[in-house]
């Protein structure tokens, strides 16, 4: 995987990391080198200004291997279970359906929303839930859909003055510049990802590491669902809890594997969680009322100034904030009853099926989830060849 830092500079974006060290924080050129608190530009996957995914570092080398066969525009409709054995997969191509045998095992990969979805459509999970949809019990798992954890976020902007923002670069005259940058030299804000810079803060002095995380980038948009850029200069703070206590679930709505499942995150549910995220957004706004930003802020647009107290913050948070899409834990790894994995990743009571993606992980990390993800991979790629190696 190609790893790089932020080239772009701003100087709202400087003075942001300058008001931050008037704040008391220091700033971190490097939040993975062992300690996370501090602020400074982020760090991207990309190689030569493009999004460098899993596909481009994984997949794509590995397409011309003759054991690998890939097949796109397919529907996973459920796995096929031959009593304690899972033995295929059925997915349907156009109006065809498919049928595949495994001769050692099948590895579940669809993440932590769909994975327990296509579980319980083959009929693995909570008997009541697979019941009242009128889905046959194969192997009755209590723990399928439950333990959903995600990280969530409120959007705090502001108009800004004296500088030009994303608002204005992403329109017009300026645009076609940017796009006539990116395409010659790969550089510009074409390059540029959802955060700016980064900050890591603990919101209480005996926190053993940081419990917030910030997002800064000097654009803004009225409804963070739609991300309309505002034609006005702004800014936004992003402002998402790290380790989150509150848990939902995701599991099937009906036995019609078309249908999306049920997503409930009960976000908030937590007085810790709630704790944490008004601390987080109480801090963002000291820092940016600090002198190095005097001269860029015009006024606190969202959630503006007259939101101050406990349950204010609270409530903003609840009508106004998001899921940055960090679902993990619906298939949990443990060796409890409600555990759904065990610690090879082998779904419990069944051979021959496995599930590899961020449902296994138990609990949230203190960040982003797609490095954690690749290191379950690539842990589980080192169990599956010892377990084949076993005969």
């Amino acid at each position: 995987m190609n790893l790089s830092r932020v080239d772009e500079r701003f100087p709202i974006a400087d003075a942001f990391l300058h008001a931050a060290r008037e704040d008391g924080h220091a700033l971190n050129e490097d939040y993975n080198a062992g300690r996370q608190d501090g602020f400074g530009y982020y760090q991207v996957a990309q190689h030569r200004g493009r999004r460098w995914s899993v596909v481009d570092g994984y997949l794509k080398p590995a397409r011309r291997r003759g054991n690998l066969c890939i097949v796109t525009n397919a529907h996973v409709l459920r796995l096929n279970l031959d009593g304690r054995r899972c033995v295929g997969v059925t997915y349907r191509v156009g109006e065809r359906e498919v049928t595949v045998q495994a001769k050692v095992e099948v590895v579940m990969a669809a993440g932590a929303v769909q994975t327990p979805q296509i579980l319980e459509l083959s009929g693995i999970g909570r008997p009541a839930l697979l019941q009242s949809l009128g889905i046959p019990v194969l192997h009755p798992l209590a723990g399928v859909g439950e333990n959903y954890i995600d990280h969530f976020a409120t959007r705090m902007n502001w108009r800004v003055r004296n500088t030009v923002t994303l608002n204005e670069m992403a329109r017009g005259w300026r645009l076609a510049l940017a796009v006539a940058e990116y395409f010659t030299r790969r550089t510009g804000i074409l390059t540029l990802g959802t955060g700016l810079v980064h900050g890591f803060v603990r919101t209480r002095p005996d926190l053993p590491t940081p419990d917030v995380q910030y997002f800064f980038v000097h654009a803004s948009y009225a409804n963070a669902a739609e991300r309309i850029l505002d034609r006005a200069p702004g800014m936004t703070i992003g402002v998402t809890q790290l380790r989150p206590e509150s848990v939902g679930s995701i599991h099937a709505r009906s036995a019609d594997p078309h249908a999306g499942p049920v997503i409930r995150p009960n976000f908030l549910a937590s007085e810790v969680d709630q704790q944490c995220m008004v601390r987080g957004m109480e801090i963002a706004r000291r820092i940016v009322g600090r002198p190095a930003l005097r001269k860029y802020i015009e006024h606190e647009m969202s959630p503006g100034s007259d939101v101050v107290s406990d349950a204010d913050w609270v409530e903003f948070a609840r009508a106004n904030g998001q899921t940055i899409y960090h679902p993990i834990g619906t298939c949990r790894m443990g060796e409890d009853d409600d555990a759904v994995v065990d610690l090879r990743l082998r779904v419990r009571g069944l051979a021959g099926l496995r599930v590899v993606d961020a449902s296994v992980m138990p609990k949230m990390v203190s960040g982003n989830t797609q490095a954690a993800v690749m290191m379950v991979a690539e842990k589980a790629a080192d169990l599956i060849l010892e377990d084949a190696s076993r005969g």
